[in-house]
């Protein structure tokens, strides 16, 4: 360790002031020179420092020595004290304290909150320290890493010897207790660490992974660290250097995380990446643009990794504790064959050479999705040989034909999905048979769009497949997914649709279009493994075409006849819609919690539906939209005479409003629409020029709320609407726009609340309704609406596209760019000073992406000629792209 610099030093008389400069100078110099000494090093450093300074604050307050003592507990008192790390703390004393000895306590946690410390504290008699490790497995585990400062030593020394007996908690309890917890943790993090943001503490494979290792192995065999557990032959020398490798890494990057958060942060968030990987020594970070940062990426997949590689020795361990500590009765085994049995529910090989047959690797997990109901897991022997053979192999598994026959035995196996292929991806099988699969291993994606690595999300995907047959047969299905589930259990080769999942984002990181080149991959693996070439062609076209249907349910009119004609011959076949569906809200559901909603899936089901009869009816059979359109009125002008509306009020309604009324709209929500704005114009109730009717209902439409406006056309009006939506925290969906034959507008939106569910509450309505009027009619300030902070990590890279259009008065152009509160703002300030028209817009936003396709004509009611194309492109870059 390099030497301390003298203001570091610590001496008696130092006043608050001095100290906290001191403190200051200590984590000055000590991140300074993070990359020339060990983090355990630094870690213990940082430690005794503060043994050092609340000893001589201890000390000034005269405290009896044989009376009361100071331990360090927790973190501090194993010595792995980050820079914003609590320091905990536990005051133990015999007798109960007089008044003249709780004012010393007293002042002397003042003291400590004087300096700004974050202050972990218990003031506890001996007898009550052992009910409170009684009473609380946490308080127990924390005190298994108590360490003497100041005081009477024996209070330390009999604590430890109360929890390493079975006075306080038996070791099996104890042990139960832990794997418990462990368990709810994994859980709770959804049983990954391959998301965007990892918790480098309790996400599975993080630090409390280790802990729980030593903590378990502390209270039973009474050791002090992991190098005493592997001389008892718990694990090899290279399982130990492997856990000690992965475990330094983790500190020293919550130790970056700590310096670039100024404060005890335990995630690994967007905002903070780019400088711990800077302060990692993996480069100077930058901003995240598309082709994302090479920095980052390093860091974050040698991150994921390390988490990896601990849990699995975490896995290993545990098992061998739990034989040890908690033993079974004797093992029930059932014989598979000569190389394989089951024990206790676990896999377990019957001759430790097994797996110099290397065929035998991809065997064990067809094994394991035909014993399904009678296998949890890979027992701790066979998981130690497993990880031995993987390291020790000179190519790929699938180079083997044996091993590429059982692989496409798993994908045709109806339980192949189910635990082998999560036990495949967890131990790394599938990396050691794919050289696709290994290379996107932790590999991330920089946008707020997808939550989890490539690899972690292609799983997922292939989970939620496998979950449309389970949840049929366990009667849990959700209805957004019973089309799904339905035209899956009929499919009669399921497998390409899993090959299909398995290889659709796997060519993402190597530039150019992933679609394109995971196609090629495709083929080449349907080639190498022998598939039919009509289950190639099918993979190869849904992994080149995997986004089409998300896309043009999301961007385009799917109302409109010829959108879903150009998307049925693009598909050109059922057998291609049905697994093209399938594949979409699978892919949909595994790229982020947060994203699949009533919304989309009603959009999909609908677009599935349409062109499945566009499918049937030959293509060019779509029903025209002028037929739309008189379908639409006959049924809305029933519903409405029946609620007693005048036939030649309706008609004269009707004949004010453009054709897209009908259109976009179903029956009962023309009829519902027209009631209302007859009873607005035959009993005016406004009380502004411009004649504004607002309707927000209990009625939802695919999985929204719907705003209907009806007002005076003016300048900035859709913008209005749209920015006054935003600060209620209301998200648009989808919005129409019309214009009236008298200069009336007539818009529709769909929308979801802040919860991203539809707005039930009658009291939130009235709230929203009443902030539209004041801002439509009454000009009323919008506040800023503040960006999100993740936002803050990406550039606003735009882009614009103008797609194609069927109408010929009519332009198609799509712009995304950065979510940000100006966006709406800034792109209709360009459509403006073109005196351009928004007929209709399709608003979405992903991730941290903010992706539009607008409706535009020109002043003249016409499409966009290609200088006005270039003239808009010139000023949408000018002001959004600033």
């Amino acid at each position: 360790m390099i030497s301390q610099p003298a203001s570091t030093e610590l001496r008696s008389g130092m006043n608050i002031s001095e100290l906290k400069q001191a403190i200051s100078s200590l984590d000055k110099f000590l991140e300074d020179n993070i990359l020339h000494c060990s983090i355990n090093e630094t870690l213990t450093n940082r430690a005794h420092f503060f043994d050092q300074l609340l000893s001589l604050l201890w000390q000034q307050h005269q405290f009896d020595v044989d009376t009361i003592s100071l331990n360090a507990v927790g973190g501090y008192g194993r010595q792995t004290l980050h820079p914003f790390s609590d320091i905990d703390i536990c005051i133990i004393h015999d007798a109960p304290l007089n008044q003249q000895d709780s004012a010393k306590v007293s002042a002397f946690l003042t003291q400590l909150w004087d300096l700004n410390l974050d202050l972990g504290h218990g003031v506890r008699s001996l007898q009550d320290t052992y009910q409170s490790c009684r009473d609380d497995v946490t308080i127990a585990t924390s005190l298994l890493e108590i360490r003497h400062i100041i005081g009477k030593e024996e209070h330390a020394l009999k604590v430890l010897k109360a929890l390493y007996s079975d006075e306080l908690w038996r070791s099996d309890t104890f042990f139960e207790a832990k794997l418990a917890e462990q368990q709810q943790r994994h859980t709770k993090a959804q049983g990954t660490a391959y998301s965007i943001e990892p918790n480098l503490k309790t996400s599975p494979g993080g630090m409390r992974d280790l802990q729980t290792l030593t903590w378990v192995a502390r209270k039973h065999f009474g050791v002090a660290d992991m190098l005493t557990l592997r001389r008892r032959g718990f694990f090899t020398n290279d399982e130990y250097a492997e856990l000690m490798e992965c475990q330094n890494f983790l500190l020293r990057v919550r130790f970056a995380l700590h310096q670039a958060a100024a404060r005890p942060e335990n995630r690994l968030l967007l905002q903070y990446q780019a400088e711990v990987a800077k302060l990692m020594g993996f480069g100077e970070g930058s901003s995240l643009g598309e082709g994302g940062n090479i920095a980052i990426e390093k860091m974050m997949r040698q991150i994921f990794r390390a988490m990896k590689r601990i849990r699995e020795l975490n896995q290993l361990l545990m098992a061998y504790f739990a034989r040890e500590i908690a033993p079974n009765a004797p093992s029930h085994v059932i014989p598979i064959n000569d190389k394989f049995e089951i024990v206790d529910q676990h896999i377990h090989v019957r001759d430790e050479d097994v797996f110099i047959d290397r065929t035998q690797i991809m065997a064990l997990f067809l094994l394991i999705a035909t014993h399904h109901d009678q296998i949890i897991g890979i027992s701790p022997e066979t998981l130690r040989l497993l990880r031995q053979v993987r390291r020790r192999l000179m190519g790929d598994l699938q180079d083997f034909q044996v091993c590429r026959q059982t692989f496409k035995q798993i994908f045709n196996h109806p339980e192949g999905m189910g635990l082998a292929i999560t036990l495949m991806h967890q131990h790394g099988i599938l990396a050691s048979y794919l050289p696709q699969w290994r290379e996107v291993v932790g590999q991330m994606q920089f946008d707020l769009f997808h939550a989890y690595t490539v690899d972690e999300h292609t799983h997922k995907v292939l989970k939620n497949i496998y979950r449309y047959g389970t949840d049929i047969q366990n009667g849990t299905i959700d209805k957004d997914r019973q089309l799904a589930a339905d035209i899956y259990q009929k499919m009669s080769n399921k497998s390409s649709l899993l090959f299909a999942a398995l290889f659709h984002d796997l060519a993402k990181g190597r530039g150019g279009d992933h679609s394109e080149l995971g196609a090629v991959d495709a083929r080449l693996f349907a080639k190498f493994h022998g598939l039919k070439l009509s289950q190639e062609r099918l993979i190869c076209w849904l992994v080149e075409n995997h986004l089409l249907m998300s896309i043009t349910s999301q961007r385009m009119d799917i109302h409109d006849p010829d959108v879903v004609n150009r998307f049925a011959k693009a598909v050109g076949s059922q057998t291609r819609l049905d697994a093209l569906y399938c594949l979409t809200i699978a892919d949909i559901q595994a790229t982020n919690d947060d994203l699949w909603n009533n919304w989309k899936a009603a959009l999909l089901k609908e677009l599935y539906l349409a062109t499945r009869k566009a499918l049937h009816n030959g293509f060019e059979n779509v029903q025209q939209l002028r037929a739309i359109v008189r379908d639409h009125k006959q049924d809305a002008l029933q519903l409405l005479l029946a609620d007693g509306g005048e036939i030649d009020t309706i008609k004269a309604l009707w004949k004010r409003l453009p054709l897209s009324f009908f259109s976009h709209a179903e029956a009962d929500n023309i009829a519902r629409y027209s009631k209302a704005l007859i009873k607005h114009q035959l009993q005016p109730d406004y009380d502004s020029q411009f004649e504004t009717l607002i309707l927000i209902d209990n009625v939802t439409v695919k999985g929204c709320s719907d705003v209907f406006v009806y007002s005076k056309d003016r300048p900035g009006l859709f913008v209005k609407l749209f920015n006054a939506l935003a600060t209620l925290k209301i998200s648009v969906k989808q919005a129409q726009i019309s214009k009236t034959k008298d200069g009336y507008v007539v818009e529709s939106f769909k929308v979801l609340d802040f919860d991203d569910m539809p707005i039930f509450s009658e009291t939130r309505r009235n709230q929203v309704l009443q902030k539209l009027y004041r801002v439509l009619d009454h000009d009323a300030k919008l506040p800023k609406i503040r960006q999100p902070r993740t936002h803050k990590s990406f550039e606003n890279q735009l882009s614009i596209e103008f797609l194609y259009s069927r109408q010929s008065t009519r332009t198609v152009l799509n712009v995304s760019a950065l979510d940000t509160s100006e966006f709406m703002e800034q792109i209709s300030s360009a459509f403006r000073k073109q005196e351009l028209t928004i007929h209709s817009a399709n608003i979405s936003t992903v991730g941290e992406r903010a992706d539009n396709v607008f409706l535009l004509s020109n002043a003249q009611g016409q499409q966009l000629d290609y200088a006005e194309r270039q003239q808009l492109t010139e000023l949408l870059n000018q002001t959004v792209g600033d």
